[in-house]
């Protein structure tokens, strides 16, 4: 699954459904990292251009999946398996990804 900012400045998650991959996917120029902060406010971090720290929380409550109960545990699933290897960050309840910039 990934976390994508649409060339238009939309947040939309993609490939909802495979917990084997994550990542941020970006539609812009690394010198537009300012304004995607911006827009990936109460959603995700970036401490640099090739980090992200995505909410779980925000995740969550995605409107296409706040409801998907197979796809809460799914999520629930991925996270634990990513721990032990420093993907999830518990004190800001994120999980980290690389960022992929396609501008």
């Amino acid at each position: 699954m990934f976390v994508k900012v649409t060339s238009d400045r939309s947040v939309v998650l993609e490939d909802r459904d495979n917990f084997r991959a994550f990542k941020l996917v970006v539609e812009a120029p690394r010198e537009d990292i300012d304004a995607i902060r911006s827009t990936l406010q109460g959603t995700a971090e970036l401490p640099d251009d090739d980090t992200a720290w995505i909410s779980q929380d925000a995740l969550r409550l995605r409107p296409e999946v706040a409801a998907d109960t197979a796809w809460q545990q799914s999520f629930a699933a991925m996270i634990e398996k990513a721990r032990p290897h420093g993907w999830i960050d518990d004190a800001r309840q994120a999980i980290k990804a690389h960022v992929e910039w396609v501008g």
